[in-house]
């Protein structure tokens, strides 16, 4: 049977100050050499993983952006992306903005990601933001969002009240999925991205799955964001450290991430030989 691994990043496989530990690197590369197949599923993109990934060896692409992308990390390019309808695309954002959250909105021309955004409301938006101009080409403050079928991700964060407003407006919206949960790093606010209903964590692990002839997926996660891959993967795996949302879906919960709790889980199971 070909089985699939596929990890969550933060707060899963990186540790709380959100890198990769020397164990966890070695350990996986060396699974991975001995025919492991292993890959990540992240609402991170290729750009702001950009320095964490790159020494991890990874065969199989990588779920980045919550399904926006399957991409071949080593080489930065995308395998395959799913885009908004212009149209679409303006729906969503006008959710955010009438709940006085404008959003960030991410766009692919092709060649990279860029981002384009219109206020930010707090000191930890502008953290977020200047981490973030110095790994993308373009992520910059606009007058007005220029949205054409290039669209392919809008987010934003904030205290929970006002995105659990945004939430809830967007369930009325068809052709969409999204993602609402705790931002771990903050603490007290929360994240909601929104992709089209083609994309998240889940499809693009059974596009994987099709592409090359996986059997069986076993999925390690934290939070809010992974449980439909957690629900639908064959075994739930989730960390010690986990928010309840996860852990409601876990069949088994392992040690934490700052304890380096997926490698050894996979180390024992190779020890095992039922890797």
């Amino acid at each position: 049977m070909k089985t699939l691994y596929v990890s969550d990043l933060d707060g899963t496989l990186f540790d709380s100050g959100g890198h990769l530990s020397d164990f966890t690197r070695d350990t996986l590369n060396e699974l991975i050499a001995s025919g492991m197949n292993f890959t990540v599923a992240t609402a991170r993109s290729v750009s702001s993983a950009a320095g964490l990934l790159d020494d991890l060896d990874l065969k199989v692409p990588a779920v980045m952006m919550n399904g926006v992308f399957l991409t071949d990390v080593p080489n930065q390019k995308q395998v395959y992306v799913n885009r908004y309808p212009a149209e679409l695309a303006y729906r969503v954002i006008n959710v955010f903005r009438s709940n006085g959250r404008p959003p960030f909105v991410y766009s692919f021309n092709g060649e990279y990601i860029e981002c384009e955004f219109t206020k930010l409301k707090n000191d930890y938006e502008r953290q977020f933001v200047a981490k973030r101009q110095k790994l993308y080409r373009r992520f910059e403050k606009v007058e007005d969002y220029t949205v054409g079928n290039s669209t392919v991700y809008i987010n934003g964060i904030d205290y929970k009240e006002t995105m659990q407003a945004v939430a809830d407006e967007l369930k009325k919206i068809e052709g969409i999925k999204f993602s609402h949960y705790l931002d771990t790093y903050s603490g007290d606010k929360y994240f909601v991205e929104v992709y089209v209903e083609s994309a998240g964590k889940w499809n693009s692990i059974k596009r994987l799955k099709e592409m090359y002839g996986f059997d069986r997926v076993v999925a390690f996660g934290d939070n809010g964001n992974d449980v439909e891959m957690l629900k639908n993967a064959d075994l739930a795996v989730v960390v010690g450290n986990a928010l309840p949302p996860a852990l409601e879906v876990a069949d088994i919960v392992i040690d934490t991430n700052d304890n380096d709790g997926v490698a050894k889980y996979l180390l024992d199971l190779y020890r095992e030989g039922k890797l």
